[in-house]
């Protein structure tokens, strides 16, 4: 069973009284988790949460054992069997329901009209985001002077985490650090990029679900090594068949994701050990790294962890 965070639930109520939205309504993955703690499977989930009480969570009744019925009133529906309604259809009988028994005579609805990068569902390979119908069918149901932008009100709640969500990160951190453990521990010389990704993607797959209760797991490793490969890794350019030396500088770049909670972590190894100037380097960006860190606290500004990482490399040359 998943404990419910109410702290964050209602911080975004109080910002739902505060902005004048009477509901939330949602069906991006990472809002959909925000308001359930369920990270839907296909993306066909929709989530709705009001000044107060439960959320609503309408779901496709294959997905239904991995909701949470403490955190949500669950709604199944039949979607992707052949005895099974239209989509549609079955959006629009739950959205009027949703209208005709509830109050929105004195605010507007939040929805989700803009967004670029989003977090994918479960199902990464056929991702499904809110598209033309379903913005056509919420205006034919609420009104479109009823709908406003629900981006802002997201940020704003999402700029705390709750002690519930820094565990849930804590936990996918963990499990990120298996797949990185297990390359540091087997990485050589000889190996290819794609084959030291795979290596990691592999751990995480096979050992992340079922540590501490973690269900949903995924990942995608990207690593780059040599003088070029090494410098590519900001860009996120995938893996090749560029076959690791001795001496190569190894970049990982790993993001997890374990039950809709993400994890992203950067690693750099060297294949067969470091030589004087690499460990130099290596050392000198700790020590900038820890004075960044320091400087991480409540009342310091956005510029003062880079500031203090700058002053540190500048000292070394």
């Amino acid at each position: 069973m998943s404990e419910v965070d109410r702290t964050r639930l209602e911080r975004l109520q109080a910002l739902m009284v505060e902005k004048n939205l009477s509901a939330l309504i949602c069906r991006l993955p990472e809002n959909v988790v925000y308001l359930t703690d369920y990270w839907p499977h296909h993306g066909f989930s929709v989530a709705v949460l009001f000044q107060s009480g439960k959320p609503l969570l309408f779901i496709p009744e294959v997905e239904q054992e991995y909701a949470h019925p403490q955190w949500a009133e669950i709604t199944p529906f039949g979607w992707g069997l052949l005895k099974d309604q239209d989509l549609y259809t079955n959006y629009r009988h739950f959205l009027t329901q949703v209208r005709d028994q509830h109050d929105f005579s004195s605010g507007k609805v939040g929805f989700e009209l803009t967004f670029e990068v989003v977090g994918p569902s479960y199902r990464a390979a056929e991702p499904v985001v809110p598209a033309l119908p379903w913005m056509h069918l919420a205006r034919d149901v609420f009104g479109e002077s009823l709908l406003v932008d629900s981006a802002d009100i997201f940020s704003t709640a999402r700029a705390i985490k709750s002690p519930y969500e820094l565990n849930k990160l804590r936990l996918a951190n963990e499990i990120a650090e298996m797949g990185i453990n297990e390359a540091l521990a087997n990485l050589k010389p000889g190996m290819s990029e794609a084959q030291v990704g795979a290596m990691i993607e592999h751990k995480i797959r096979a050992d992340g679900p079922g540590y501490k209760g973690a269900r949903l797991v995924r990942a995608n490793a990207e690593v780059g090594a040599g003088p070029i490969g090494s410098t590519r890794g900001t860009l996120l350019v995938p893996s090749t068949t560029y076959n690791i030396q001795s001496g190569d500088i190894v970049m990982i770049e790993l993001a997890t994701v374990v039950d809709g909670y993400w994890s992203d972590l950067t690693y750099m190894a060297v294949a067969g050990g470091p030589n004087q100037r690499q460990r130099e380097v290596y050392n000198t960006l700790l020590v900038a790294q820890q004075a960044a860190v320091a400087k991480m606290k409540a009342g310091n500004t956005f510029g003062d962890p880079d500031k203090a990482a700058r002053e540190v490399l500048e000292q070394a040359g």
